[in-house]
Protein backbone atom coordinates (compact mmCIF):
# COMPACT_ATOMS: atom_id res chain seq x y z
CA UNK A 1 0.00 0.00 0.00
CA UNK A 2 1.08 3.34 -1.00
CA UNK A 3 1.41 6.56 1.81
CA UNK A 4 -2.07 7.92 0.16
CA UNK A 5 -4.07 4.40 0.50
CA UNK A 6 -2.60 4.06 4.14
CA UNK A 7 -4.13 7.65 5.37
CA UNK A 8 -7.69 6.62 3.86
CA UNK A 9 -7.61 3.92 5.82
CA UNK A 10 -6.36 5.18 8.56
CA UNK A 11 -9.28 7.89 8.58
CA UNK A 12 -11.85 4.58 8.11
CA UNK A 13 -10.29 3.07 10.89
CA UNK A 14 -10.86 6.47 13.03
CA UNK A 15 -14.11 7.31 11.69
CA UNK A 16 -15.29 3.25 13.32
CA UNK A 17 -13.38 4.40 16.64
CA UNK A 18 -15.72 7.45 16.76
CA UNK A 19 -19.14 5.91 15.88
CA UNK A 20 -17.97 2.85 18.20
CA UNK A 21 -16.84 5.60 20.95
CA UNK A 22 -19.84 7.54 20.80
CA UNK A 23 -22.35 4.65 20.99
CA UNK A 24 -20.45 3.45 24.08
CA UNK A 25 -21.08 7.19 25.16
CA UNK A 26 -24.73 6.88 24.55
CA UNK A 27 -25.08 3.55 26.08
CA UNK A 28 -21.82 2.22 27.90
CA UNK A 29 -20.95 -1.40 26.96
CA UNK A 30 -18.05 -3.75 26.52
CA UNK A 31 -18.39 -4.62 23.20
CA UNK A 32 -18.74 -1.38 21.45
CA UNK A 33 -15.64 0.03 24.18
CA UNK A 34 -13.66 -2.82 22.41
CA UNK A 35 -14.93 -2.34 18.91
CA UNK A 36 -13.45 1.67 19.39
CA UNK A 37 -10.30 0.54 21.15
CA UNK A 38 -9.31 -2.26 18.42
CA UNK A 39 -10.20 0.39 15.52
CA UNK A 40 -8.36 3.09 17.54
CA UNK A 41 -5.24 1.05 17.44
CA UNK A 42 -5.49 0.38 13.78
CA UNK A 43 -6.12 3.80 12.42
CA UNK A 44 -2.74 4.12 14.44
CA UNK A 45 -0.86 1.83 13.20
CA UNK A 46 -2.25 2.19 9.69
CA UNK A 47 -1.23 6.17 9.81
CA UNK A 48 1.84 5.27 11.45
CA UNK A 49 2.74 3.29 8.34
CA UNK A 50 1.51 6.18 6.17
CA UNK A 51 4.13 8.49 8.07
CA UNK A 52 7.12 6.14 7.75
CA UNK A 53 6.55 5.69 4.07
CA UNK A 54 6.44 9.59 3.71
CA UNK A 55 9.50 10.28 6.30
CA UNK A 56 11.41 7.52 4.30
CA UNK A 57 10.86 9.93 0.84
CA UNK A 58 11.83 13.18 3.04
CA UNK A 59 14.58 11.62 4.87
CA UNK A 60 13.63 12.22 8.67
CA UNK A 61 9.95 12.94 10.15
CA UNK A 62 7.39 14.08 7.68
CA UNK A 63 6.60 17.83 9.72
CA UNK A 64 7.87 19.47 6.78
CA UNK A 65 4.59 21.30 6.48
CA UNK A 66 2.20 22.41 9.47
CA UNK A 67 -0.41 19.86 7.65
CA UNK A 68 2.19 17.25 8.63
CA UNK A 69 2.96 18.49 11.53
CA UNK A 70 -0.15 18.79 12.92
CA UNK A 71 -1.06 15.14 11.66
CA UNK A 72 2.41 14.05 13.36
CA UNK A 73 1.09 15.80 16.51
CA UNK A 74 -2.37 14.85 16.83
CA UNK A 75 -0.99 10.75 16.06
CA UNK A 76 1.31 11.00 18.91
CA UNK A 77 -2.13 12.32 21.11
CA UNK A 78 -3.88 9.20 20.05
CA UNK A 79 -0.69 6.85 20.89
CA UNK A 80 -0.48 8.29 24.46
CA UNK A 81 -4.35 6.90 24.73
CA UNK A 82 -3.81 3.79 23.30
CA UNK A 83 -0.60 4.05 26.00
CA UNK A 84 -2.41 4.98 28.94
CA UNK A 85 -6.07 4.75 28.63
CA UNK A 86 -6.39 1.21 30.51
CA UNK A 87 -4.20 2.20 33.14
CA UNK A 88 -6.39 5.36 34.26
CA UNK A 89 -9.62 4.53 33.00
CA UNK A 90 -10.04 6.82 30.35
CA UNK A 91 -11.52 3.98 27.77
CA UNK A 92 -14.72 6.94 27.62
CA UNK A 93 -12.63 9.25 25.87
CA UNK A 94 -11.73 7.37 22.78
CA UNK A 95 -14.26 9.03 20.79
CA UNK A 96 -12.67 12.34 21.28
CA UNK A 97 -9.37 11.15 20.43
CA UNK A 98 -10.70 9.52 17.60
CA UNK A 99 -11.88 12.34 16.43
CA UNK A 100 -8.55 14.30 17.09
CA UNK A 101 -6.52 11.64 15.14
CA UNK A 102 -9.46 11.78 12.03
CA UNK A 103 -8.82 15.24 11.63
CA UNK A 104 -5.13 15.02 12.03
CA UNK A 105 -5.25 12.17 9.27
CA UNK A 106 -7.43 14.71 7.05
CA UNK A 107 -5.20 17.08 6.94
CA UNK A 108 -2.48 15.31 6.10
CA UNK A 109 -4.29 13.46 3.33
CA UNK A 110 -5.60 16.92 1.79
CA UNK A 111 -1.97 17.93 2.12
CA UNK A 112 -0.59 15.20 0.38
CA UNK A 113 2.10 16.21 -2.16
CA UNK A 114 5.31 15.83 -3.96
CA UNK A 115 8.71 15.19 -1.63
CA UNK A 116 9.70 18.57 -0.27
CA UNK A 117 13.45 18.83 -0.47
CA UNK A 118 15.56 19.14 3.20
CA UNK A 119 17.93 21.48 2.77
CA UNK A 120 21.57 20.23 3.93
CA UNK A 121 22.16 21.69 6.76
CA UNK A 122 19.12 19.75 8.59
CA UNK A 123 20.49 16.43 7.17
CA UNK A 124 21.49 15.48 10.32
CA UNK A 125 21.54 12.47 13.11
CA UNK A 126 20.03 15.10 15.28
CA UNK A 127 17.11 16.28 13.44
CA UNK A 128 14.76 12.81 14.35
CA UNK A 129 15.66 13.02 17.73
CA UNK A 130 15.22 17.03 18.29
CA UNK A 131 11.70 16.90 16.80
CA UNK A 132 10.63 13.67 18.19
CA UNK A 133 11.35 14.53 21.92
CA UNK A 134 9.67 17.77 21.26
CA UNK A 135 6.48 16.53 19.56
CA UNK A 136 6.50 14.22 22.52
CA UNK A 137 6.42 16.69 24.47
CA UNK A 138 3.45 18.85 22.60
CA UNK A 139 1.44 15.59 22.55
CA UNK A 140 1.47 14.94 26.45
CA UNK A 141 0.91 18.44 26.85
CA UNK A 142 -2.04 18.10 24.61
CA UNK A 143 -3.66 14.70 26.47
CA UNK A 144 -2.95 16.69 29.75
CA UNK A 145 -5.14 19.58 28.17
CA UNK A 146 -7.76 17.07 27.16
CA UNK A 147 -7.74 15.55 30.65
CA UNK A 148 -8.28 18.71 32.12
CA UNK A 149 -11.01 19.54 30.33
CA UNK A 150 -12.39 16.12 31.05
CA UNK A 151 -11.81 17.04 34.74
CA UNK A 152 -13.63 20.34 35.19
CA UNK A 153 -16.60 19.34 33.35
CA UNK A 154 -16.90 16.16 35.38
CA UNK A 155 -16.44 17.98 38.35
CA UNK A 156 -19.26 20.52 37.54
CA UNK A 157 -21.56 18.04 36.62
CA UNK A 158 -20.75 16.56 40.52
CA UNK A 159 -21.28 19.80 41.71
CA UNK A 160 -24.95 20.08 39.90
CA UNK A 161 -25.76 16.83 41.20
CA UNK A 162 -26.77 16.29 37.91
CA UNK A 163 -24.71 12.35 37.31
CA UNK A 164 -25.65 10.07 34.25
CA UNK A 165 -25.08 7.22 32.74
CA UNK A 166 -22.27 8.44 30.76
CA UNK A 167 -20.41 9.85 34.23
CA UNK A 168 -20.43 6.73 35.67
CA UNK A 169 -17.87 5.02 33.31
CA UNK A 170 -15.49 7.93 33.96
CA UNK A 171 -12.55 7.64 36.15
CA UNK A 172 -12.25 9.63 39.39
CA UNK A 173 -11.25 13.41 39.88
CA UNK A 174 -8.92 11.90 41.97
CA UNK A 175 -7.41 9.34 39.13
CA UNK A 176 -7.75 12.43 36.11
CA UNK A 177 -5.72 14.94 38.65
CA UNK A 178 -2.95 11.93 38.34
CA UNK A 179 -3.47 11.25 34.93
CA UNK A 180 -2.78 15.15 34.11
CA UNK A 181 0.15 15.26 36.55
CA UNK A 182 1.99 12.47 34.87
CA UNK A 183 1.31 13.79 31.51
CA UNK A 184 2.56 17.01 32.78
CA UNK A 185 5.93 15.42 34.12
CA UNK A 186 6.70 13.29 31.13
CA UNK A 187 5.76 16.52 28.41
CA UNK A 188 8.15 18.53 30.72
CA UNK A 189 10.83 15.95 30.57
CA UNK A 190 10.59 15.86 26.74
CA UNK A 191 10.49 19.64 26.14
CA UNK A 192 13.64 19.72 28.25
CA UNK A 193 15.61 16.81 26.37
CA UNK A 194 14.18 18.49 23.01
CA UNK A 195 16.01 22.07 24.24
CA UNK A 196 19.12 20.33 25.07
CA UNK A 197 19.18 18.59 21.86
CA UNK A 198 18.26 21.88 19.93
CA UNK A 199 21.47 23.30 21.98
CA UNK A 200 23.75 21.27 20.98
CA UNK A 201 22.92 20.35 18.06
CA UNK A 202 23.25 24.02 17.21
CA UNK A 203 26.17 24.67 18.33
CA UNK A 204 27.98 21.59 16.49
CA UNK A 205 26.54 23.00 13.26
CA UNK A 206 26.13 26.39 13.84
CA UNK A 207 28.81 27.72 16.40
CA UNK A 208 26.49 28.80 18.69
CA UNK A 209 24.36 27.60 21.64
CA UNK A 210 20.76 29.61 21.18
CA UNK A 211 19.55 31.59 18.15
CA UNK A 212 17.01 34.40 18.82
CA UNK A 213 14.02 33.76 16.53
CA UNK A 214 10.78 33.21 17.41
CA UNK A 215 10.24 29.52 18.05
CA UNK A 216 13.27 29.19 20.51
CA UNK A 217 11.73 32.40 22.72
CA UNK A 218 8.46 30.96 22.47
CA UNK A 219 9.77 27.26 23.66
CA UNK A 220 11.87 29.23 26.37
CA UNK A 221 8.80 30.35 27.59
CA UNK A 222 6.72 27.70 27.18
CA UNK A 223 9.13 25.67 28.87
CA UNK A 224 9.09 28.44 31.92
CA UNK A 225 5.02 28.51 32.42
CA UNK A 226 5.33 24.26 32.61
CA UNK A 227 8.27 24.38 35.11
CA UNK A 228 6.34 26.93 37.08
CA UNK A 229 3.21 24.52 36.95
CA UNK A 230 4.84 21.32 38.04
CA UNK A 231 7.09 23.27 40.92
CA UNK A 232 3.18 24.41 42.38
CA UNK A 233 2.09 21.01 41.79
CA UNK A 234 5.13 19.43 44.42
CA UNK A 235 5.86 22.29 46.18
CA UNK A 236 2.54 24.25 46.77
CA UNK A 237 0.26 21.58 46.13
CA UNK A 238 -1.47 22.89 43.24
CA UNK A 239 -3.95 20.28 41.71
CA UNK A 240 -7.45 19.53 40.90
CA UNK A 241 -9.47 22.27 39.71
CA UNK A 242 -6.55 25.17 39.61
CA UNK A 243 -4.25 22.42 38.14
CA UNK A 244 -6.50 21.58 35.27
CA UNK A 245 -7.39 25.57 34.30
CA UNK A 246 -3.26 25.93 34.61
CA UNK A 247 -2.89 23.20 32.32
CA UNK A 248 -5.46 24.32 30.01
CA UNK A 249 -4.25 27.70 29.92
CA UNK A 250 -0.69 26.36 29.34
CA UNK A 251 -1.52 24.67 26.54
CA UNK A 252 -3.78 27.14 24.59
CA UNK A 253 0.28 29.33 24.83
CA UNK A 254 1.65 26.58 23.30
CA UNK A 255 -1.30 26.04 20.76
CA UNK A 256 -0.71 29.93 19.93
CA UNK A 257 2.86 29.77 19.33
CA UNK A 258 2.92 26.15 17.72
CA UNK A 259 0.21 28.20 14.79
CA UNK A 260 1.78 31.06 15.00
CA UNK A 261 4.96 30.83 14.52
CA UNK A 262 4.59 28.42 11.89
CA UNK A 263 2.14 30.36 9.67
CA UNK A 264 4.09 33.98 10.42
CA UNK A 265 7.01 34.04 11.93
CA UNK A 266 9.56 32.15 9.45
CA UNK A 267 12.91 31.33 10.63
CA UNK A 268 15.32 27.66 10.72
CA UNK A 269 12.25 26.38 12.46
CA UNK A 270 9.51 27.70 9.67
CA UNK A 271 7.39 25.07 8.35
CA UNK A 272 9.26 24.23 5.78
CA UNK A 273 12.42 24.04 7.45
CA UNK A 274 13.78 27.43 5.61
Amino acid sequence: MNESNLLHASLLAYLCAILAGGIDLAQPGNTTRRVASWSLGTGFLLQAGAILLRSGEVGSFAVGSFAEQVAFLTWLVAGIFLAIARRYRLAVLGAIVATIAFAGALMALVDHGGVRDLPAALRSPWLPVHVGLAFLGNAAFAFACLVSLIYLWQERKLKAHSLDARMRGLPSLETLDQANYRCLTWGFVMLTLSILSGVLWAELSFGRLWSWEPRTMWTAVIWMLYAGLLHGRVTVGWGGRQAARLTIAGFLVLLVSFIGVNLFSPGRHAVSFG
